[in-house]
């Protein structure tokens, strides 16, 4: 058992990253740590705990998708984190601060038209039961749905909102006695005898050394520059916040957009599509929507750095205004994008990291690799590394297939 009463745990990003952003590992680092005693979440009550960020939630931890759900990805991750998104969400009024609620999910194949001169189409061949369930996407245009198929509902698919959920955690860490610097950058990290001892940072321009028995490196794809060892991908991601013109049902979808007979169409967009419930962010629904990742532009020095296109986020709300007008009559609040940390290209449900636990430097800790999965798995994550570090060995979920030595070149 590791001892507690000394530890000093000190929760970084990059040298770059971290005058940048903050990712959500960070914050549920900070609030989970397990007691078996109780089976429970709580914060961490140990002394001297330090996290060194840029911005809180501002890189993929604020502006990426929120769908969360028991059947993701990799499983020994997924339904812990989806119960551990829901005790946190009954614990602190999730549903009205970060949005958290039950939806149904559904892989859907939609045709777009052209709102001037509608050309409906039937709905197909579709069941009963999808027919019946479809029918409640109601702010879909007529005629849009060719097939639908699902695959999350109620009982086992949530969402929430990544900033809110984000920023809160950050939040009830700080009262309960974390250290958060903010606008601060890592120059080094001090080692001796093989072992971590101190960090030294720099915060405009004055250096200063941080003394810590554990470091854990969760700067997202900026980590690969900390810890070049563990090579990682970084695509871009560009999505909008539209303001809808009503309300939306609680449907979340994968849909792929195709013109309809007869209508002709610039280049659509297969995308998500997130109607979000009002929260702690926006008095009134909205809805999020996220198009492809790009490799064409590299990674920036930080999240301040990073280049905004116009004309993709102009592609995301031109694809999915083409399918319903809710949004087409809509009104765009935001357009963003955000890189994602992702081990290597792979097929949508293919398993792949995160990677999770000790380097070979003693105290020396990682966390990241988790793709577009950041904001499903990082409840897991934060429980996982708590327990390593602060109990000697994970046990709430089986890891061993993502401990750093099976991604280090």
């Amino acid at each position: 058992m590791v001892s507690t009463t000394s530890k000093q745990l000190l929760l970084l990003r990059t040298i770059l990253a971290l005058r940048f952003g903050c990712d959500l590992l960070h914050c549920t680092k900070r609030y989970c740590h397990h007691r078996p005693q109780t089976r429970s979440l709580g914060f961490c009550q140990y002394p001297k705990k330090n996290v060194i960020i840029g911005k809180i939630a501002g890189g993929s931890s604020g502006k990426g998708g929120d769908f969360i759900a028991e059947w993701a990805i990799p499983k020994r991750f997924a339904l812990l984190s989806f119960k551990l998104h829901g005790e946190l969400a009954q614990r602190h009024i999730g549903d009205r601060i970060w949005g958290h609620r039950s939806v149904f999910a559904a892989e859907i194949k939609l045709l777009a038209h052209n709102l001037t001169s509608p050309s409906p189409t039937d709905i197909g061949a579709l069941s009963v039961s999808e027919v019946d369930r479809s029918a409640d996407l109601d702010w879909l245009l007529s005629g849009s749905v060719e097939s639908y198929h699902e695959i999350g509902d109620l009982e086992n698919s949530d969402q929430v909102n990544p900033f809110m959920f984000t920023t809160t955690l950050a939040q009830l860490a700080e009262e309960k006695g974390v250290n958060i610097r903010t606008h601060t950058s890592v120059v080094k990290i001090n080692t001796k005898d093989d072992g971590v001892v101190s960090v030294t940072i720099d915060r405009g321009g004055d250096c200063d050394n941080i003394d810590a028995t554990d470091v854990v490196g969760a700067a997202g794809p900026w980590t690969s520059q900390l810890l070049p060892q563990l090579p990682l991908l970084a695509p871009r991601g560009h999505s909008v916040i539209v303001k809808p013109t009503r309300p939306l049902s609680p449907y979340i979808l994968f849909p792929d957009i195709q013109p309809a007979p007869g209508h002709e169409f610039r280049k659509l967009l297969s995308l998500d599509i997130y109607p979000r419930p009002a929260d702690g962010l926006h008095a009134f629904d909205t809805v999020y929507s996220s198009g492809p990742d790009d490799y064409s532009v590299p990674l920036p020095k930080g999240i301040d750095s990073v280049e905004l296109d116009e004309k993709q986020c102009d592609d995301v709300t031109f694809s999915i205004g083409s399918v319903f007008k809710e949004l087409h009559e809509g009104h765009v609040i935001t357009k963003q994008a955000c890189y994602k940390p992702q081990i290597r290209k792979h097929e949508e449900d293919e398993e792949t990291g995160p990677i999770v636990g000790p380097m070979k430097t003693k105290g020396l800790w990682v966390a990241t690799g988790h793709d577009e999965r950041g904001i499903q798995n990082a409840p897991a994550t934060g429980l996982i590394m708590s327990e390593m570090i602060f109990e000697g060995k994970a046990h709430s979920a089986d890891v061993k297939d993502l401990d750093p030595v099976h991604f280090t070149v």
